[in-house]
Formats: structure tokens, sequence, C-alpha cells
């Protein structure tokens, strides 16, 4: 019951979000195609999402050669 609650607060505090924030209208937003949306919305900046450890230890390695 409550997962179901939740969700639905969930899909209008989206709705909030794209009135307040994008300048949508109501129908503007009835009308996108809510999944991609989502997925725009939860879209991570490239400084913010995971490094692959591999890829993180050579640009230590690289690092720690330029300083030494």
């Amino acid at each position: 019951m409550y997962a179901l609650k939740n969700q639905r607060e969930d899909f209008r505090w989206s709705k909030k979000q794209a009135v307040i924030y994008f300048h949508w209208s109501l129908k503007d937003f009835d009308d996108a195609d809510y999944y991609e949306m989502l997925e725009m919305m939860s879209a991570k900046d490239k400084k913010d999402r995971i490094v692959d450890p591999g890829q993180m230890w050579k640009q230590y390695q690289q690092k720690q050669q330029e300083k030494g």
C-alpha cells in the first residue's frame, strides 16, 4: 500500500519539477514520454559517474609519474 502511495508521490513530484523548472504546462507533462524523461532526469554529469577501477588506477599512476 505504501509503495503505491510513494510511487504516486514520486510521479507528482516529477510533474511539479517539470512545471517549476522546465516551465512546462500540465498538458506538456502529460503528453511527454514519461520513461524517456525519467532517463534524462537521472542522467549524471561525467564527473559524477562511476569510474572504472582500472582506468582510475592508470590515472593515479600517471599523476604519480608526473610528480616524481
